[in-house]
């Protein structure tokens, strides 16, 4: 498989520590609050810490699906090599034919 940009890596990560500051920025500001309404506090902590972790997982999930994708597309391309230069060379036909018929 070819390498990938550093950049697209790094996306899902800084989404998720995005997530993680959020959470942190929100129990900081919970704390602050009053003790009148504890039980309400810890109930979003909670529902916080559960939002983050089942995006964590569902960042897992989608990542090891995709990774395992373009794996199984990669050993394609080196086994079918002038299939997928025909399919890309249909590809590019059709977006021309289209392109061209949409400015005129």
């Amino acid at each position: 498989m070819s390498t990938k940009s550093k950049a697209a890596q790094d996306i899902p990560n800084s989404a998720i520590d995005e997530l993680k500051v959020l959470l942190r920025d929100a129990e900081a500001a919970l704390a602050s609050s009053g003790d009148a309404t504890d039980e309400k506090i810890n109930g979003l902590r909670t529902r916080l810490r559960t939002a983050l972790d089942e995006t964590q997982n569902l960042y897992r999930k989608t990542r090891d699906v995709a990774r395992e994708q373009l794996d199984r597309a990669d050993d394609y391309v080196h086994e079918h090599p002038y299939h997928a230069v025909g399919a890309a060379a249909l590809v590019g036909a059709v977006a021309g034919v289209l392109l061209s018929r949409r400015w005129n």
